[in-house]
């Protein structure tokens, strides 16, 4: 839809408002009698003149070219407003009352040819700051005189510059003492994005669009369905409907050039339009093969002319038929500074034949000698779209850079061509007729023609045809009559070869880049309008004018203008009203572009909705446990705000990667409380959306869970406020205390329900149940009011709940007197704990280095047998486990046939109990299930392992004080063990194991209860947190576990753990004449005082066993490695820490050498040396250099005695870059500092040290003399070795044009179009 300016406003759109100042004003038609047609338009006192016309014309588009505007106001008054052009309503002195009529009457003038031509063209309009930009805003007129100038943004760099659409309102000058208004007017036209450099493509698009016969022909071939994305001819096709049809101002090319086989760098290249156009055309050829289409380019492009030489003295022609799309005319004759005056006058100069004569004649086989001959070029038919190539890129042989010729040229708007076909020949003429005749139709263009490749037209006098360019230019005859297209003729030639200019290629810039944009004509609307990437505005015949070139000389330079914006390819229709045609309306489209147009449409929406979402998308932070581990696990997944909790749980479901592990429909999104790692609330419905969920439940900022159930269970439902308590079951009989299970408490929950959520869970009598809660300090508080509200909060997570039957054994007992506050009290410092267990199998621990706890515990069998005898004592014991719960509420399946996989030496439990507590963690159970706690006073204390757990007796005392509080004692308990893993492709844990521990106890005491379990010396496997950072080993023995949050889980990893003096290094191999310097082999561990020859032995035994690496002893050593350079070499007597300095992050060589060890002191400096060959542009390989002293003398001295090179000959030159130390071929002999003017290589410059490289040569050889392309091919190679990218700038390196019509770029680079 065409949208008005501001100035101007159609009073029949609702969307627009009178205000007290504007006026309506009647539009009507001379023609128009009976006032059929009815325009208003609103006037104030700003409206312009110009604006006034520009919508006259929108209303009448296809109206005479020049029209009479008159204004009727206040009752009989009139004044023709063309006239007073940027005058306002204001300016001309007209009050407008709103009470009064206006009319304004539109009279054609009479209608006259547009004539590119003038007799005076001011070259001031062509100074410097004009522009063949598009006078915004202006109209054409009668006068040239009302033309404002355009400033011209020059292209600089090779930068891809945007042509200005219209001028600022300080770029037009007041005319008359009025002032000027830009008017900008939009058009109904689309434009096209530049990518980034493709305004190439966007103007030549444009072009073809804008001719309906290529758009018909487009829109009548039918796409067979066949790899949509690669087909050119359907991405055209796709381009031109939406150059059509669509609503949006610009839309984009990326499709086209996709099919093209572009990839993204192929739009940061610049390219010439015109070879665009060529390669273009060839691919489309080659698509339209067997299809109605496939002589599409040559019915509407392609001519014919003759290549011919005609013998002057027996008049005998010999002729070759040459076909072509385009012709390239020279803008100056070859060797001149002078150019054609205009494109007739380069075309009579393009088929002026040559004389051959002199020691260039030519061999007539009729005279059987060598004569004087004409050989030139006929043209014997034109196109019916004739496309003319103004060719301004040339060379210049005395600066030797590439140059654009700004010429002036002048074209007219109509061309005759008649005269350049021979009249007494037909088209239909058989060729068999004359003499010899070679037919040729490889050739696309004329080009690549023998006799077009001769643009200089040698023995031709053009001294009468080229322009005489002096200080009376201006006034000059321009050569050419508009109106009959020739000058030079007094009658016009009859014929069908008269054109009509319907596109203009402009280039703007210079011969390194520049900015194409296309001036077009509308043959609908006969319109002229610019084409300029994303902008389509209307031009004047002065803009066109202005794309002729030329201007006001520089002075400095002959031929040097100042404008540097003019055309560069034209093109032209042929005038035949049998093939003329008009371009498709969207109700004559075939079927088949009807059903693209819809499916475009409706993908078009369907994007814009999709955009519309993404606008409104938000990122969320969801939960999930691990259905594995029950380990937290988070991902941000996308959404939009009409999105639902169903969308949100799919979306996660995908994200966490649970298919195949959990069914979607088992999830569901609530809200997550993470202080209480529980669920917050949950939703009645997952219909619900995000925004609606803000407003209802005031949800800003919380934590969401993808909550996982059970299959075939039901979700349950969770009030906002409530948290999940950990419920402990305490049978006071037993004094046994089982494994937790979570109880939901909501906010409004008294004692009553509580009890019957226990007694759900726990299958227990309600009516029997004795509950006690307790936070913070272990002070248990009874709740025995079934009435009262439970005391809690959702901040805290301290709570605990702890369940029995009973009190006490004596009924009469009350609760703070009672067994079962006692147990509660002696439970304050236990917390529960998940510990992932690795994959300990003697595989696995052989190939980390690992030695297993048999073969450092060596008694484990009598453990085992100490633990069978013992299978009916009451104090191993572990409890019934209750049913297991969902994941994201529990801490593990608390199923009871879990227990049966525990082996005996897995259970082992350290505790304590006094006096008169002893029963408190004991049982009498018989149940080899059962079998987990041993105590100090325990009777099977013979089976607890002193040399692995440590003394009991040194290690626990008890405090028989009234308060009953442990002290220095620890507790440690397996609950259960069983199977898992983090995803069913994860073999890396293999058990999870549930603790009660003591949190008083250390971490190097936890490490040392868990050896049994993990059953790896405690020195060999670490222990991670999820908190702070699941990725960072919790190292600090010293801590104790009030670190580690009740509930939270474990992570046991496999790995040498440090002790104190001990530090981590990571080795590396470096083989002799090898630039690798990054072949990691494994991580090793140091200790302070070991020797370098005690680790290096450590380390090639690892190295033997891990890498199948044989080395010897003598013929290796181990060198400090700092980045990628091999620096200090390590003694084998140097001690670690003590001689050598160890810091975190350090790394070593291994270094394996060719020569049994030369280096005996640490004092010594070891350096690196390569012989570079001059005469064979060759290095050899690296060799090695020991010095005693840091002296230069000794360092030529060394180099002369390995190579041979007597001492005075040597020179050497110091290396700076980083090892290995590659270097360009080509650079080395040139770069480098050859014999540098230093004694010691301690001194500046140089201040080398251990693994600094040299490179020395032999002052006698020569450097090798290289051709240009032995040159070029060792440059290439080393590029490539060295991965350089050659550092030109856009300007200068040209990649050539080219599309792939079958194969990417990266599969083969044969089958394309170039």
């Amino acid at each position: 839809m065409r949208r008005k300016c501001n100035n101007v406003v159609d009073t029949s759109s609702d969307c627009n408002q009178m205000t007290t100042e504007d006026v309506q004003a009647d539009i009507k038609h001379s023609d128009d009698v009976e006032n059929k047609i009815q325009k208003q338009i609103i006037l104030n006192s700003s409206t312009t003149v110009a604006s006034i016309e520009m919508y006259v014309r929108d209303v009448f588009p296809n109206d005479h070219e020049s029209v009479e505007l008159i204004l009727h106001y206040e009752g009989g008054k009139t004044i023709c407003l063309n006239d007073y052009k940027n005058s306002s309503m204001g300016d001309l002195g007209i009050q407008l009352n709103p009470e009064l009529n206006y009319t304004i009457t539109v009279t054609p003038s009479e209608k006259r040819n547009m004539s590119l031509y003038v007799n005076d063209v001011a070259e001031d309009d062509l100074l410097l700051g004009a522009s063949a930009s598009p006078t915004t805003g202006e109209v054409p007129s009668s006068s040239g005189n009302d033309t404002a100038p355009i400033h011209e943004d020059f292209l600089e760099h090779g930068h891809c510059s945007r042509c200005r659409v219209g001028p600022t309102t300080s770029d037009v000058e007041p005319s008359n003492n009025v002032e000027s208004m830009s008017v900008v007017e939009s058009t109904n036209y689309v434009g096209l994005v530049n990518q980034a450099m493709t305004c190439y493509l966007n103007s030549l698009v444009q072009a073809l669009f804008m001719t309906p016969e290529f758009r018909n022909a487009i829109y009548n071939w039918e796409f067979d369905g066949q790899n949509e994305a690669r087909s050119i001819p359907y991405q055209l096709q796709k381009l031109f409907l939406n150059l059509q049809t669509s609503t949006r101002s610009a839309v984009e090319t990326t499709d086209l050039t996709t099919s093209f086989g572009w990839q993204g760098s192929e739009a940061w290249h610049q390219h010439d339009i015109q070879e665009l156009c060529r390669v273009m055309f060839d691919a489309l050829e080659r698509k339209f093969k067997d299809t109605k289409q496939a002589n599409l380019i040559n019915d509407l492009y392609e001519g014919k002319m003759l290549d011919y030489v005609k013998c002057l003295e027996c008049g005998t022609e010999k002729s070759r038929e040459d076909t072509f799309l385009d012709i390239p005319l020279p803008v100056r004759p070859f060797g001149s500074n002078v150019a054609y005056n205009s494109v007739e006058e380069a075309l009579r100069a393009f088929v002026q034949p040559e004389t051959l004569e002199g020691n260039n004649q030519y061999h007539c086989e009729k005279c059987n000698k060598k004569c004087d001959a004409h050989k030139g070029l006929k043209f014997i038919k034109f196109p019916y779209l004739l496309t003319l190539h103004l060719k301004r890129f040339d060379f210049d042989y005395n600066t030797m850079h590439r140059i654009k010729l700004n010429d002036k040229v002048v074209f007219p708007e109509k061309l005759n061509l008649n005269s350049f076909v021979p009249n007494n020949r037909n088209e239909n003429e058989s060729i068999d007729e004359r003499d010899t005749i070679v037919k040729c139709d490889e050739c696309s263009t004329t080009d690549s023609g023998s006799a077009l490749d001769d643009e200089s037209c040698q023995g031709t006098d053009l001294s009468s045809t080229v322009n005489d360019h002096d200080e009376n230019c201006e006034d000059s005859d321009e050569g050419i009559d508009v109106s009959s297209g020739n000058v030079h003729h007094e009658t016009e030639a009859k014929g069908p070869y008269i054109y009509e200019l319907f596109s203009i290629m402009i280039h703007s810039g210079s011969a390194s880049g520049g900015h194409y944009y296309a001036y077009i004509k509308d043959f609908d609307k006969n319109q002229w309008l610019c084409f300029n990437d994303q902008s389509v505005n209307r031009i004047t015949e002065d803009d066109i004018k202005k794309t002729y070139g030329g201007g006001p000389q520089k002075g400095y330079y002959s031929g040097v203008y100042t404008s540097s914006t003019n055309a560069y390819m034209l093109m032209y229709r042929q005038i035949d009203k049998e093939r003329n045609c008009a371009a498709m309306k969207v109700e004559e489209f075939p079927p088949h572009m009807q059903k693209l147009l819809h499916h475009m449409r409706n993908k078009e929406k369907t994007d814009r909705i999709n955009k519309e979402k993404q606008n409104n998308s938000f990122r969320l932070t969801v939960n999930c446990y691990n259905p594995y581990t029950d380990e937290l696990m988070d991902v941000r997944i996308s959404l939009f705000r009409d999105s639902t909790l169903e969308d949100a749980a799919i979306t996660a479901h995908r994200r966490f990667k649970l298919d195949g592990i959990v069914e979607v429909e088992d999830c569901r999104m609530v809200i997550y409380n993470k202080k209480q790692s529980c669920i917050d609330c949950s939703f009645e419905s997952d219909d619900l959306i995000f925004c609606d969920i803000v407003d209802r439940f005031k949800v800003f900022y919380s934590d969401w869970l993808l909550e996982i159930k059970e299959p075939g269970t039901e979700f349950r439902t969770y009030k906002k406020g409530g948290i999940n308590m950990r419920t402990y079951y305490v049978n006071v009989e037993t004094e046994d205390v089982r494994e937790p299970v979570l109880v939901r408490v909501d906010v409004d929950d008294t004692v009553r329900i509580l009890k019957n959520k226990i007694a759900d869970m726990l299958i227990m009598n309600t009516n029997n149940i004795q509950v006690a809660i307790t936070k913070f300090c272990n002070d248990p508080q009874y709740l025995d009011d079934d009435n009262m509200i439970v005391p809690f909060d959702n901040v805290s997570s301290d709570f605990k709940l702890y369940v029995s039957s009973v009190l006490d054994e004596d009924p009469d007992k009350k609760f703070d007197h009672s067994k079962f506050k006692k147990i509660i009290e002696r439970f304050e410092y236990i917390v529960y704990l998940g510990v992932l267990l690795p994959d300990t199998d003697p595989a696995t621990l052989d190939g980390m280095f690992i030695p297993s706890l048999d073969s450092v515990q060596n008694n484990e069998n009598k453990l085992e047998a100490s633990v069978t005898d013992r299978t009916n004592s009451p104090s191993l014991r572990i409890s019934p486990q209750p049913g297991a719960m969902s994941c994201g509420d529990t801490f593990g399946d608390q199923s009871n046939s879990e227990d049966s996989s525990l082996s005996d030496s897995d259970r082992t439990l350290v505790g304590d109990a006094p006096g008169d507590c002893q029963g408190i963690f004991s049982s009498n159970s018989t149940s080899p299930a059962d079998q987990h706690m041993i105590s100090p006073m325990d009777p099977a204390e013979d089976m607890y392992n002193y040399d692995v757990l440590g003394n009991p007796s040194e290690e626990m005392s008890w405090d028989n004080n009234a308060t009953g509080i442990m002290k220095n004692v620890t507790y440690f308990k397996v609950m259960s063990i069983k199977d898992c893993k983090r995803s069913p492709s994860d073999t890396n844990y293999a058990k999870l194991c549930k603790i009660f521990i003591d949190n008083r106890m250390t971490l190097d005491m936890f490490k040392k209860y868990l050896e049994p379990v993990v059953r790896v010396p405690k020195e060999y496997f670490k222990i991670y947190r999820q908190y702070p950072s699941p990725d960072e080993e919790w190292s600090t023995l010293s801590d104790t576990l009030r670190l580690a949050r009740d509930g939270q889980t474990l992570t046991v990893k496999l790995g040498r753990a440090l002790s104190i003096n001990e530090f981590n290094c990571k080795v590396y191999l470096l083989k002799p004449g090898s630039t690798d310097t990054n072949h990691f082999l494994f991580e090793h561990i140091l200790t302070r005082g070991q020797s370098v020859g005690q680790v290096k032995k450590e380390i090639l035994f690892k190295a033997k066993k891990l890498h199948m690496l044989d080395i010897p002893f003598n013929k290796c050593r181990l060198r400090e490695k700092c980045l990628k350079k091999p620096r200090k070499v390590y003694i084998d007597d140097q001690l670690f820490l003590d001689d050598i300095s160890v810091l975190s992050s350090y790394e070593v060589y291994l270094q394996e050498l060719d020569h049994v060890e030369s280096v005996t002191s640490p004092n010594q400096l070891v350096l690196f040396a390569r012989h570079w060959c001059p005469s064979t542009m060759t290095l050899q390989p690296f060799q090695e250099v020991v010095l005693d002293t840091t002296t230069m003398s000794e360092l030529k001295s060394k180099v002369s005695e390995m190579s041979n090179i007597p001492l005075e000959n040597v020179q050497v030159a110091f290396v700076r870059s980083i090892f290995p130390c590659d270097m360009h071929l080509l650079d080395i002999h040139s770069e480098l500092d050859w014999d540098p003017n230093v004694t010691h290589l301690d001194q500046w410059p140089l201040q080398v040290d251990d693994g600094t490289a040299f490179f020395y040569r032999d002052s006698r050889e020569k450097l090798k003399e290289l051709t240009y392309e032995e040159k070029k091919e060792i440059s290439i190679k080393e590029n490539t070795r060295l991965g350089r990218v050659p550092s030109k700038s856009c300007a200068t390196w040209e990649k050539s044009l080219r599309i792939y019509l079958d194969n990417w770029p990266s599969e083969t680079e044969d089958n394309c179009i170039d």
